[in-house]
């Protein structure tokens, strides 16, 4: 399986840490890959840093755990666009270009586009949950 995280995953696990790390460190003792890419990165400390104010450090460093973690795909032009809300296009269109049959977010504009070509786009409660089923981390 490849999942990719949307950047308010990445977002919450900094700042909240426990569940979000839960997701991911369950996804990697799967031995399921994370997909991610420069764009999230770079949205990833834009956010913690410039929107939320945290320091840059915090920014670099979470930004830096997540490039270990994931295998970074690359941004192609598409035409998978997210009418709500184009912002999120960049995170929509490398998800299904990687293949990824999950993106995990809980982006509203995002969820409300399930299914997608064949693209699972399910909250962070649902993966969390998926992966409780599955026995994979315990509740």
């Amino acid at each position: 399986m490849k999942v990719f995280f949307d950047t308010n995953v990445y977002v919450a696990e900094a700042l909240l840490g426990s569940a979000a790390t839960e997701l991911i460190e369950g996804t990697v003792r799967l031995r399921w890959r994370i997909l991610s890419s420069l764009y999230v990165l770079e949205e990833t400390e834009r956010v913690l840093v410039e929107k939320l104010g945290f320091s840059r450090r915090l920014g670099v460093l979470t930004r830096e755990h997540v490039r270990r973690r994931a295998q970074l795909v690359p941004m192609m032009a598409s035409r998978h666009q997210v009418p709500s809300d184009p912002a999120d296009n960049p995170i929509l269109a490398t998800a299904v270009a990687a293949g990824a049959d999950f993106l995990v977010t809980n982006d509203a504009h995002l969820l409300a586009l399930d299914p997608y070509q064949g693209l699972r786009i399910i909250s962070m409660t649902d993966y969390y949950q998926l992966l409780v089923d599955q026995g994979h981390i315990s509740a």
